[in-house]
């Protein structure tokens, strides 16, 4: 049992739970726009986040952003190394106007966490800024590179995705920010620190019921995909309003981020 709980533990840790997350996003955005699997942009993504959330996670630990002393730590870091190797290997298969946008996105990662704007501060510490640069970079990872690696127009469609996916990573993240108001600085501005918990939560139920209702303005959309879609609302639902600042362990790094792959799971299975 003990030597299970560390697995599972090293799985959410050295962010293998988040990077399928990422990859469902994905492949999401491949159903819905009848785009064959494609290998190169999904794997591509998945070693990519783990390299990237593992950078954000545990660089600001290290000496440098490459030294860490905690042998755990150590490991993942080697784990991420082999990742980021994997990860270079699809990313060169990439078309160019995807490896462009791709190149957008990870360098505004890497300011996320390394001090570009001052020596004490970084993207990631603008007032308010954590939740909607996780939201940009999701969301067009998820959406317009698929779209652009298959050729694919950004149609009016897209544009709505694109829109769609951005809402629920907001409402995914909210779990998250509650959870964090007993570490977060003041100073920060987080939502739960701006409307208080009761506020955005409230804030959270309204984006879901946009999230639910863009889907019904495009115009390829299965019948299928707007039920499952309604389900996803309400695990959405359930995630937001069971949010508090003492959660259990696996709460959000688990349950939440578990919701994108239902999500895939039931639009491959159901």
């Amino acid at each position: 049992m003990k030597l299970l709980k560390q697995v599972f533990d090293f799985y959410l840790d050295s962010s293998i739970h988040v990077a399928l997350a990422v990859y469902a996003l994905a492949r999401i955005t491949m159903y819905n726009f009848n785009i064959p699997y494609d290998e190169v942009i999904a794997l591509a993504l998945f070693f990519g986040t783990i390299v990237e959330y593992s950078f954000i996670k545990y660089s600001p630990l290290a000496k440098h952003y490459v030294f860490v002393a905690e042998k755990y730590i150590r490991t993942i870091q080697i784990f991420s190394g082999v990742c980021f190797l994997v990860a270079m290997y699809y990313v060169f298969q990439l078309n160019y106007k995807t490896l462009i946008a791709a190149s957008v996105l990870v360098i505004l990662a890497f300011l996320y966490v390394v001090p570009a704007i001052s020596r004490e501060r970084n993207f990631r510490s603008l007032k308010g800024a954590k939740i909607y640069i996780v939201g940009i970079t999701w969301s067009v990872s998820t959406v317009v590179l698929p779209l652009l690696n298959n050729e694919v127009a950004i149609s009016t469609d897209a544009y709505l995705e694109l829109l769609q996916r951005f809402v629920f990573i907001i409402v995914l993240m909210i779990p998250f920010e509650i959870r964090d108001l007993k570490t977060d600085e003041d100073w920060l501005r987080t939502l739960p620190q701006v409307l208080g918990v009761k506020g955005v939560k409230i804030l959270g139920i309204i984006l879901i019921v946009a999230f639910c209702g863009l889907s019904y303005l495009m115009k390829d959309m299965s019948s299928k995909s707007h039920l499952i879609e309604i389900i996803i609302s309400f695990l959405l639902l359930f995630a937001v309003l069971f949010s508090k600042k003492e959660q259990a362990s696996y709460y959000s790094s688990f349950f939440v981020e578990s919701i994108s792959i239902v999500w895939w799971s039931l639009l491959i299975y159901a």
